[in-house]
């Protein structure tokens, strides 16, 4: 016993002799689980692995991993249960996070990207929620909610209270007197383990716009996407009705407010000019489909799939959302210069996400319906 105590007493001494500084720079490099460990070595060491300062510094560290890791899933061996891993395309070493009892993977929709750590999953026939953290493996499931066949959720962070928001946008009874309700669950929070109305509920001026919301995320299967203190939801022109073009549907995850976003100034279908037999004339275009958001280092991105709108077309365009509201051409990305031509004739392809922290230098995931991953850098 007295040498395990002369043991401990001599870690503690040698610890102590190393520069905070560098004693920081080792924590930042140990995975989740071993920091979650040596939170208990010590008081001091709690309270800096604990810190705010330290777990954002951690998180940035691990968004620059080189090595790009998407989640997928597969039905376990008495398909019975879903199991979902992370994996990576360097090799077939994919690990397990986690398994779920009675949950089909064909019926399970998850948050495009991590919200500071953590996911969003829904299991639609159930219906449940789920939250995960990939670093720690752990899983909660959320209360119960009110079942309702058409409803759509996304993961958001509260940057002034520090928690996390779950929002759900559904369509209730059609003889409710506000039949497009909004309900919120804090991870956590002082209103405790339940669902709650959003303190300003749905106004009647955003009902059809979150109508419209609803119904596009549950037809294209595309959850909110969260970026910069918001929730955002799609909302396709055949779902606006009087607007002109499609929008975006915002919520204040602080504030629990709504607001509405117009989309990019796009040239509208049939407009399109070429020169036919010398002469310049017009050029009926197809409508334009695969509209969807996406977050690209932090900030609030719409991809445009042209590939509808001209049978030789095989670009994809990249919208930024600025700060002062209005929209810019980020990318425009030709698929001839960097895919085979099977993958071009995907009837779906999304962008999913960046790796790196520059938007102007990065690299961008797509994903195809023809279940094939890519990563092209910009």
């Amino acid at each position: 016993m007295a040498t395990r105590n002369k043991r401990r007493i001599v870690a503690s001494s040698s610890a102590q002799e190393l520069p905070e500084e560098m004693l920081t720079e080792v924590f930042l490099r140990l995975p989740v689980k071993s920091i979650l460990r040596f939170r208990a070595v010590c008081r001091s060491w709690a309270a800096v692995l604990s810190s705010e300062e330290f777990c954002g510094l951690h998180l940035e560290k691990a968004k620059a991993a080189t090595t790009p890791k998407l989640f997928f899933t597969a039905p376990t061996t008495g398909f019975d249960a879903m199991a979902l891993y992370l994996g990576s395309s360097s090799g077939p070493d994919d690990d397990l996070l986690f398994t779920l009892d009675d949950v089909c993977g064909d019926f399970v929709d998850m948050t495009p990207a991590p919200c500071h750590g953590l996911t969003l999953l829904f299991d639609s026939l159930a219906p449940a929620y789920y939250v995960f953290n990939a670093a720690t493996r752990a899983v909660t499931r959320l209360p119960p909610c009110q079942d309702v066949y058409f409803a759509t959720a996304g993961l958001g962070f509260d940057a002034q209270t520090k928690e996390f928001k779950v929002v759900r946008l559904f369509i209730g009874e059609c003889f409710d007197k506000q039949h497009i309700k909004c309900e919120i669950h804090t991870l956590g929070g002082k209103h405790g383990d339940c669902w709650r109305p959003a303190s300003q509920g749905v106004p009647f001026r955003f009902c059809r716009a979150a109508e419209g919301a609803v119904c596009h995320s549950i037809r294209d299967k595309l959850l909110p996407v969260f970026a910069g203190g918001f929730l955002h939801w799609f909302v396709h022109p055949s779902f606006a009705l009087k607007r002109p073009r499609a929008g975006i549907l915002s919520f204040s995850v602080t504030d629990e407010t709504f607001r509405w976003v117009q989309s990019p100034p796009f040239v509208p279908p049939g407009v399109r000019f070429e020169v036919v037999d010398g002469h310049l004339g017009m050029v009926r275009e197809r409508e334009v489909s695969g509209l969807h958001l996406v977050e690209l280092a932090g900030q609030l991105c719409m991809l445009r799939d042209l590939r509808n709108a001209s049978r030789d077309c095989s670009m994809l365009e990249i919208w930024r959302l600025e700060d002062s509201g209005g929209w810019s051409l980020l990318h425009q990305i030709n698929l001839l210069q960097h895919v085979a031509r099977d993958l071009i004739e995907a009837p779906i392809v999304k962008v999913i996400g960046s790796i790196g922290n520059c938007i102007s230098k990065n690299k961008v995931v797509i994903v195809t319906s023809k279940s094939m991953t890519l990563c092209l850098i910009l």
